[in-house]
């Protein structure tokens, strides 16, 4: 047996929670370590109950999708950690969240083939983010602003520029379509009501007015007033809209998932 082999074995029988017959794959003055939560495991006996840890924090904890090298003495596995926290995972409450982490395994081999040490890596922050104990991590954003993402919509929508509109939007986005009272709710009619516009109206120009935003991590809300001139069928029209815009931020810029505004009827 190659010590991909016994490394296998190892997981199996953690799958399977036969931790009894773990330590008889152990050598003498095993030692394992947990390099992520900086604990060192020091006896056979140690480490299974380290091993049942995670299971009273994740009872369907699993080894999956291994992949194993070996050399002359040691043997490395990465493999995805994955199991729903159900327990107690030290001072935290059990979550209902979800874990799909990646794990590096890396053992070492006395020459009759038991295993002598080992190490696992991880990624702790991540861990706790996934289940739900630790914020997400903070992310360094470079692109326009809020502001600037509105008032490059109503651009596009001055210009009657289908395409960019289009790319502004989050693939989940919605609007009202004013001219046929209607909301537009998934991308095909969302992506139609755009690409149609300039067989519709022309000589489009937007002002914004008390523009107003504000920002929840990576969504954010714009609420003004919208004042708009176009042409429609060659007869000019007038548009006065309290309206609010949602956004969401992803990585290389702000989306916009809700456009919303309808146009108030003229005073008497």
């Amino acid at each position: 047996m190659g010590h991909s082999d016994t490394h296998r074995t190892l997981h199996d029988l953690f799958n399977a929670r036969r931790y009894d017959e773990i330590e008889a794959y152990l050598a003498p003055g095993f030692l394992y370590e947990d390099l992520s939560r900086t604990l060192t495991v020091k006896t056979p006996g140690e480490f299974t109950d380290y091993l049942r840890g995670w299971v009273t924090a994740l009872s369907d904890a699993t080894v999956g999708s291994p992949q194993y090298a070996e050399g002359p003495d040691h043997s490395v596995c990465t493999f995805h950690g994955r199991g729903v926290n159900d327990g107690e995972l030290g001072p935290f409450a059990p979550s209902g969240r979800p874990m799909d982490l990646v794990f590096c395994e890396v053992l070492h081999y006395a020459a009759d083939g038991t295993v002598l040490s080992g190490e696992l890596h991880y990624d702790q922050l991540t861990l706790l983010t996934q289940l739900g104990h630790a914020a997400p991590h903070a992310t360094t954003y470079h692109g326009p602003t809020v502001e600037q993402t509105v008032r490059d919509l109503f651009a596009s929508f001055d210009r009657v520029d289908g395409a960019a509109m289009k790319a502004a939007m989050t693939g989940d986005a919605q609007a009202v379509d004013e001219i046929s009272r209607a909301w537009l709710r998934d991308p095909a009619s969302l992506g139609g009501y755009f690409d149609g516009l300039a067989e519709v109206v022309s000589a489009v120009r937007t002002e914004l007015h008390d523009l107003h935003v504000v920002e929840w991590g990576d969504s954010a809300v714009a609420t003004m007033w919208l004042e708009q001139d176009y042409t429609m069928a060659g007869t000019p029209e007038h548009v006065s809209a309290p309206t609010t815009v949602v956004l969401r931020r992803e990585p290389d810029r702000w989306r916009t998932a809700l456009v919303h505004t309808v146009p108030l009827p003229d005073e008497d």
